[in-house]
């Protein structure tokens, strides 16, 4: 059996923060050093029995009004704490339009998230970082929307941080 794929290996301040783009967000500048420090405890903090979906958001996931809702395309299922789940969906909420003050505060309280706050941090670090990296590259073939996603998905993932670095 092959091993199973691993958020581990998500980062992106640091490389970021070796070498700064001159447009970086002003918020990511003044956070970089952090964000790069949060980032790197993620891999220690990735270990994990859970299997986690490792990819939710709204097309992800299909309402039934009898069964509720089901998480579909599995494509990146890991093992790893039971807060990544809640806490990569976190930013697909403010990108659909919920207040970050809102969604922080249900980062802050969710059962999935509340009793472990350091790696829940450390993981919305690594993948916001994973997004701000991979948003300046090229658009890979057949994925013309992707950096820009990547790009309103960064955005959103550092104002859930800015709430959890305060």
């Amino acid at each position: 059996m092959s091993a199973v794929p691993s958020t581990a290996s998500l980062h992106g301040w640091d490389e970021l923060a070796a070498d700064p783009p001159d447009d970086l967000a002003p918020a990511a500048r003044v956070h970089l050093p952090q964000l790069a420090e949060l980032e790197a405890t993620w891999p220690a903090l990735a270990c994990g029995t859970r299997i986690v979906h490792g990819d939710l958001r709204a097309d992800n996931m299909v309402r039934d009004h009898d069964r509720g809702v089901t998480f579909v395309d599995w494509a990146h299922a890991t093992t790893g704490p039971a807060c990544i789940d809640a806490a990569s969906l976190a930013p697909q909420l403010v990108l659909a339009g919920h207040a970050p003050a809102d969604i922080a505060r249900l980062l802050r309280d969710h059962p999935a998230t509340a009793s472990s706050p350091d790696t829940t941090t450390a993981f919305l670090a690594a993948l916001t970082g994973h997004w701000h990296r991979n948003a300046r590259r090229p658009s890979p073939p057949g994925a013309p929307g992707l950096r820009a996603y990547q790009r309103r998905a960064a955005a959103a993932g550092l104002a859930l941080l800015g709430y959890r670095l305060r």
